[in-house]
């Protein structure tokens, strides 16, 4: 029996990097915000210290904390933060030739509606933008306390040894007064390698084993 017991957590083991994610601070918890008295704080670009892992490179973003609910943990952003659409990106290794998944909670911001908002994601080999995809959001009748999260993916295929995702707000209200600062609300986000055949009837086995220990004990 040990020796299925060794057997099955080799497998899983062996298995295992192909589904993990490969985000630091996936849902911005790890930061050093100084949220203002509503519950957020306005980042402007260039900014790569204020939340973990991340760098905002381009235009404006908003770090939310109690502002309203988060789709994971305590903090989440809004893509178009003091007057302007923003630019958010990390860069992560990668293999070349192997296809990614991303998943990311959406939202957008409740304080205007009703209007559909918008956020481009990203990936570049860290020269040229290699493929991007745009997701569209409509906010009608969410609030802060219920946002209304969604969570969407996007495949791509590694180019490089590191590759750079980034999110960039496409918001196209333009208030009289506050102009685009009301934009797509983001979360949770994860990147995993997409696992080979090989790789998923490794996993088989591993649960096979483990099962067959379950059955033995």
């Amino acid at each position: 029996m040990r020796n299925w017991k060794i057997a099955g957590l080799i497998l899983c083991i062996l298995a295992a990097p192909g589904f993990a994610n490969l985000i630091t601070n996936g849902s911005f918890e790890l930061g050093n915000p100084s949220f203002n008295v509503y519950g957020f704080q306005s980042l402007s670009a260039p900014d790569n210290f204020t939340i973990t892992g991340w760098t905002v490179s381009a235009g404006s973003v908003d770090y939310i904390g109690p502002y309203w609910q988060a789709a994971h943990g305590q903090r989440s952003l809004d893509l178009a933060g003091l007057y302007s659409n923003g630019t958010i990106y990390q860069t992560f290794p990668t293999t070349p030739g192997t296809p990614y998944q991303v998943t990311f909670a959406l939202a957008g911001n409740p304080d205007v509606q009703p209007r559909t908002t918008s956020v481009q994601v990203w990936v570049s080999d860290g020269s040229t933008v290699f493929d991007s995809a745009v997701f569209n959001y409509t906010v009608n009748g969410q609030t802060r306390t219920s946002m209304g999260w969604v969570y969407v993916s996007w495949t791509f295929t590694a180019q490089s040894a590191l590759t750079t995702l980034g999110f960039t707000g496409q918001d196209t209200y333009n208030d009289p007064t506050w102009a685009y600062s009301f934009g797509p609300a983001l979360d949770d986000v994860r990147v995993t390698a997409i696992p080979e055949p090989a790789t998923l009837a490794l996993v088989g086995l591993g649960l096979i084993a483990a099962g067959f220990l379950r059955r033995r004990r």
